[in-house]
């Protein structure tokens, strides 16, 4: 702040006494601490300056007021009080921007205008000016004095204001980033647990109002046993509720009998292992999310834990809400990639005409709008790790080529360069609809399905495995009831054939979110899922195709011969009955060429 004046209540008092002379006159003091005592009330930097014109007006016993304040954010408030016309009113504000820009803290006219006192404040982070008008006579340099002043707490309140908002961002920011991390968050301050999130509470079974604020030592005495010591923790094994867990904790202040702490806790992979009756440390620990009993979903599981191992490409096939990205992730967090990114793309979502610089990335000015510094592909942001194009079925069959072009040579080139990249990535794709069909209408490259289908996992819909239903159901309430203060953990049979008897087009990602509609319903303290608020309903029949053109049946029959060849343009020219010759002019028209 430029000026570090500060009134408080007692100099105000004094300047009243009798004997005493005020630097303001008679009855300033009493209306300065009436504008200060309103803005120390504001919630938003609009209340401040709002409170700051309708003070300054009652200070100099002027017409009409104007505040200005903008912080260092760019959020700009003006307020007005007593008489002022919309065009003056714009004017001032027009004034007051460059007074509060020039910083000079000096009251006085504004902008050499007659019969107006203008000041400015600032800090680091705000500034702003105020300006008074229309007084009978002349501001003297009382007003002048008493406007400087209330420019100080107009400053000093703001930037409270601001701060405060600030603080409140970074609490929001906070919290959302513990809720977002798959490990169990605990905090401790003064002694007392102050936060566990949705991770820890759906680990430890109990809702997290049950943690918060209660001792630490009659919580977690293992822990508060370690806040004594003061030494850090890294992966320690600790009990909680009788649950074993690996625990990183930090304590503040460092040292012996710290009263503050963060820990992070998860279970270990042998624990998830027994629970769930899996073999192998990496199936136990990445495949935990494949809930099912079904046979269908052991030899998914099965098939993934191959895929797991292996670098080459894996194409996983099935309707939408199968869980097909989960997969994905646990393929990935099962291999040796598991410590490297996982990125995902979904290809459907992503415009024709963005798609080849958000997979390839490009170099600064290659289009309008590109950042200039240019930017890396995800094949890029991927590299080391694992690439999961979603739904590459819908990607268009120009960017099919190009996507063969870089499985191929392991190097992408970004949109307007010139200089390959070298890239190291496992490349996953899924399919909402199956892929070979989609070949035969001339839809897919065969080259490109050739290279994606190395390893293919179908994964069937939840109509074809209702076994897998309740397993399902069970494992959404443990993982959704904490987070609404629920104790339901198991489902009852009248539920149960309910759930059972839909088809669930929507598949699991439909049944996990009636799940976790149930839960806002039922009672609190029940443990079991008796009986359902509603009954799910069947959707609508998809309306029929429109009829194929004959243009359509020969580009598929000639995609059929291809793929059932395996790409050999002789053998499918032999099973078509024409010359390889023919073929070839047909493939060419059909851009069905291998590359």
């Amino acid at each position: 702040m430029t000026s570090a004046r500060f009134i408080c209540e007692s100099d105000l008092a004094s300047a009243q006494e009798p004997g005493l002379v005020s630097p303001y006159g008679a009855g300033r003091p009493g209306t300065l601490l009436t504008a200060i005592r309103s803005m120390q009330e504001a919630a938003s930097l609009k209340t401040v300056a709002e409170h700051a014109a309708a003070g300054l007006l009652r200070l100099t016993d002027a017409s009409a007021a104007t505040a200005y304040i903008v912080s260092a954010s760019g959020e700009r408030v003006f307020a007005t009080a007593g008489q002022l016309s919309l065009e003056l009113t714009e004017q001032r504000a027009a004034a007051l921007m460059k007074l509060a820009a020039a910083g000079n803290p000096a009251a006085g006219p504004l902008a050499g205008e007659s019969g107006t006192l203008a000041v400015a404040f600032q800090s680091d982070v705000v500034r702003g000016a105020l300006v008074t008008e229309g007084k009978a006579a002349l501001f003297s340099e009382e007003d002048a004095t008493a406007a400087d002043d209330l420019a100080v707490q107009v400053g000093v309140w703001a930037a409270g204001v601001v701060m405060a908002e600030r603080f409140r961002l970074l609490q929001r920011m906070d919290a959302a980033v513990v809720e977002t991390v798959c490990e169990g968050v605990l905090t401790v301050g003064d002694r007392r647990v102050t936060l566990l999130n949705g991770a820890g509470a759906r680990l430890l079974e109990m809702k997290p109002s049950d943690a918060t604020w209660r001792p630490v030592e009659a919580f977690w005495p293992a822990l508060a046993r370690a806040m004594e010591s003061g030494k850090p923790l890294d992966d320690e094994p600790m009990k909680l509720r009788g649950k074993p867990l690996l625990v990183t904790a930090r304590f503040f202040p460092e040292g012996p009998w710290a009263t503050c702490a963060v820990a992070t806790f998860t279970e270990p992979a042998s624990a998830r292992a027994a629970a769930r009756g899996l073999h192998g440390a990496g199936a136990a620990s990445d495949f935990a999310t494949l809930v099912g009993v079904s046979r269908a979903i052991g030899l998914v599981r099965g098939i993934a834990e191959v895929a797991a191992q292996s670098a080459s490409g894996v194409l996983i096939e099935g309707e939408s809400g199968v869980g097909k990205e989960v997969l994905a992730q646990a393929i990935h967090a099962a291999g040796p990639r598991s410590r490297q990114p996982f990125v995902a793309v979904l290809c459907a979502a992503i415009p024709r005409e963005l798609l080849e610089s958000e997979l390839f990335g490009y170099e600064a000015g290659s289009f309008t709008g590109a950042s200039p510094r240019g930017r890396a592909g995800k094949f890029e942001l991927a590299n080391g790790g694992t690439l999961l194009l979603d739904d590459i079925v819908d990607m268009p069959l120009d960017m099919q080529a190009k996507l063969l072009r870089v499985l191929q040579e392991h190097s992408v080139t970004r949109l307007g360069g010139s200089r390959p990249h070298p890239v190291d990535v496992r490349v996953i794709a899924t399919a909402n609809r199956n892929v070979a069909e989609a070949v035969r209408a001339g839809q897919f490259r065969a080259d490109l399905y050739y290279r994606v289908n190395v390893l293919n996992i179908g994964i069937p819909p939840l109509a074809q495995r209702r076994e897998d239903i309740k397993p399902l159901v069970e494992h959404f309430l443990r993982k959704h009831a904490p987070a609404h203060d629920s104790n339901l953990r198991t489902v009852g049979p009248d539920a149960l054939r309910v759930l059972e008897s839909h088809s669930w087009p929507g598949n699991v990602r439909e049944l996990e979110h009636w799940i976790e509609s149930e839960i806002h319903f039922a009672p609190k303290t029940d443990t079991c899922l008796h009986r359902l608020t509603r009954h799910p309903s069947a959707a609508a029949a998809p309306k029929a195709r429109a009829p194929r053109t004959l243009r359509d049946a020969e580009r598929e029959l000639f995609a059929t011969a291809m793929v059932d060849a395996a790409g050999d343009i002789s053998r499918a020219a032999r099973d078509l009955g024409i010359s390889r010759g023919k073929l070839y002019r047909k493939l060419r028209i059909y851009a069905l060429l291998p590359k």
